[in-house]
């Protein structure tokens, strides 16, 4: 089985960004913190996964990279969308799941 290195874009480290402050203003720091390091788990997990998905032939994920993948979260509120290049899995944008077009 193949393993990649993760690497987060500006753009994916902004929308953490502005999604912690969002979280902060509804859930405690702890709260916050922990919802931020399940999102951060789930993304790592593609240093294993990232073979599973296949390039998306939707026009929302595509738009961030032409050869973008899309994974959902557990919870099925956020799509990491990410794209490999040789061994390296490179997130793209971390999106809120009701925003991509189905």
């Amino acid at each position: 089985m193949r393993t990649y290195k993760v690497n987060i874009s500006n753009q994916a480290k902004r929308d953490i960004e502005e999604l912690s402050d969002f979280l902060l203003t509804v859930k405690s720091k702890d709260g916050a913190r922990r919802y931020l390091d399940t999102m951060k788990s789930e993304v790592l997990t593609l240093s294993v996964y990232a073979d599973l998905y296949r390039t998306s032939p939707m026009a929302d994920i595509r738009r961030y990279h032409p050869y973008a993948r899309r994974m959902v979260s557990h919870n099925k509120r956020w799509v990491y969308i990410f794209h490999v290049e040789d061994d390296i899995v490179i997130v793209d944008r971390i999106r809120p799941a009701k925003i991509i077009a189905k």
